[in-house]
């Protein structure tokens, strides 16, 4: 059918993995290096020791159509079905174990699935504008922190820490549109979203081993970005961005972080820059730039406690040398 087309896929993956940490009093003896026996006695003997196996196997089948349903208007629509088993066996000797409740050999196995939907909407009402409206559902799968250290974050008071974590599950709502004018030597774009992610994973660092062990939160996103592009003359390109994210806590272990900021997400940023490149050769262009940045106010944990300040960056040394294919 004429402005039909469409794409089936499938996906699989098989993953064995063993991972071991742990943590030594340096007595000044030099470091040993520890893989899979721990240090007993002697200099730099192991003060803490965990290892896990893991065998995984996920798989997922995918469609995707697109259909014209006028010169003007574009229908896409998506589907993904995901499955992740995950086999898990504790292989800390006991007198490791931090959760007396676990034994060596014990295996623990579970599966994270999920169908994820999508479909947009695209309006084009001259060759150079575009708008478009979508919603969609993205999966990550869950899985196995090392065994027992749920048990000691919780006698620590670190609140979401589990020896197991959930899958995360993210819905995106975006509006946007793109557009070209005085014969393509202008670009403007600028788009809408608004995030909801259930179960997301954070790093968390865990009093039992020093490592880092992800929990789960709930929060949401709304933002949007507008981004302009400018050829200036043959030999400049312009180009700024800016883009603003208010996001929200709404759910996790401690309540007392409902409606904080969440954790990692810059609150603004901004992009500057101007490109200049001249023809040195036949079928060779050189090509430099300078860039600016400025990524805003960024917290670290969900309790907002900590934060970093607005950074600046100029990169002002970037030049580079394009190939210029011949017909």
């Amino acid at each position: 059918m004429n402005g039909f087309s469409w794409i089936l896929g499938a996906y699989f993956v098989h993953t064995d993995r063993y991972i071991s940490n742990s943590n030594m009093y340096d007595t000044g003896a030099g470091v040993f290096p520890v893989y899979t026996t721990p240090r007993l006695t002697g200099p730099n003997a192991n003060a803490t020791f965990l290892a896990d196996t893991q065998n995984n196997n996920a798989w997922a089948v995918f469609a995707d159509a697109t259909y014209e349903l006028t010169k003007a208007w574009e229908l896409d629509a998506a589907i993904r079905y995901d499955e992740d088993t995950r086999k898990n066996t504790t292989d800390t000797p006991t007198q490791f174990l931090p959760d007396p409740t676990a034994t060596t050999g014990e295996v623990r196995q579970h599966t994270w699935s999920q169908v994820q939907p999508k479909g947009t909407l695209r309006y084009k009402p001259t060759e150079d504008i575009t708008f478009y409206g979508g919603w969609s559902r993205g999966f990550r799968s869950g899985g196995f922190n090392q065994t027992g250290v749920g048990a000691v974050a919780k006698a620590n008071g670190i609140l979401g820490v589990n020896d197991l974590f959930n899958a995360e599950v993210a819905d995106t709502w975006e509006v946007g549109m793109k557009s070209s004018w005085l014969d393509h030597r202008l670009n403007v774009g600028a788009r809408a979203i608004r995030h909801q992610v259930d179960e997301w994973l954070l790093l968390q660092l865990s009093i039992s081993d020093g490592h880092a062990e992800p929990r789960n939160l709930d929060a949401t996103y709304k933002g949007g970005e507008l981004e302009i592009n400018a050829r200036v003359s043959t030999n400049f390109d312009l180009y700024a961005s800016y883009g603003y994210t208010d996001s929200r806590i709404t759910k996790m272990a401690d309540p007392t972080v409902i409606g904080n900021q969440a954790p990692l997400v810059s609150h603004d940023t901004i992009n500057l820059g101007i490109q200049y490149h001249q023809a040195v050769a036949d079928n060779l262009n050189a090509v430099a730039r300078v860039d600016y940045q400025e990524i805003g106010r960024t917290w670290w944990a969900p309790s907002n406690s900590t934060s970093r300040n607005p950074v600046d960056l100029v990169d002002a040394a970037d030049l580079a040398w394009r190939h210029r294919s011949g017909r």
